[in-house]
């Protein structure tokens, strides 16, 4: 009777353990999950800051002419953000894209008088430094706080041809730029509209072949 007992309560600890065990492994599953979740979630929102930074540097930099300075804060952003992210070269190589798409793009703006700008750095008509570094800033993006939109190209394609404008009439406001004409915010919205799912894709790939 006892050897029974004995049995008995054997197994019932060993139940015991096993729904402890499964109860512990399930929570703390769930916790590391949400804190990895809270962690993604911060660095997206960090991810999002350093942008705008970057973005308020670089025009502002453009508007009192310190574009100089404005660089050499603009790099340190930069570091930053390499500093906080695993794929370093996948990254590397989206943001020198980007900043060729923008030294092009925006290069075609000055050469047929849509716009003007106010510091350019570089003799005319060379797309100035700042300009290509806002680019580059955008790209930082498109892997982390943007990284929603690669999986929705028309609403990329909506949120580049509204944003994108935006970002330049901000700019005319703060002194950095002047827009010569409608036709510019115009040309700008087709073009953003275009580059923005382009970069997106481009930034899909990279990640496939990673």
């Amino acid at each position: 009777m006892d050897d029974l007992f004995t049995i008995l309560s054997k197994n019932q600890i060993s139940k015991l353990r096993a729904t402890i065990n499964l109860f512990l492994t399930t929570f703390c599953l769930e916790y590391l999950s949400l804190k990895i979740c809270q962690l993604n979630i911060i660095f997206k929102i960090i991810n999002f800051v350093l942008f705008q930074v970057g973005w308020f540097i670089g025009v502002l930099g453009a508007t009192y002419n310190q574009t100089y300075l404005a660089l050499s804060l603009s790099t340190v952003i930069l570091l930053v953000h390499f500093a906080l992210i695993k794929n370093r070269i996948l990254e590397l190589k989206l943001i020198i894209i980007a900043g060729l798409i923008g030294l092009l793009f925006d290069g075609a703006l000055l050469n047929f008088d849509l716009i003007i700008y106010n510091d350019p750095g570089l003799p005319y008509p060379l797309t100035p430094i700042w300009i290509v570094m806002l680019w580059m800033f955008f790209a930082m993006t498109l892997n982390h706080s943007l990284a929603w939109l690669r999986q929705k190209i028309y609403i990329s394609i909506l949120f580049g041809g509204l944003g994108g404008p935006l970002a330049y009439i901000a700019g005319e406001k703060l002194g950095a730029i002047t827009l010569l004409s409608t036709n510019s915010i115009i040309i700008l919205s087709i073009g953003w509209a275009f580059i923005t799912p382009i970069l997106l894709i481009i930034a899909n790939r990279l990640n496939r072949n990673a």
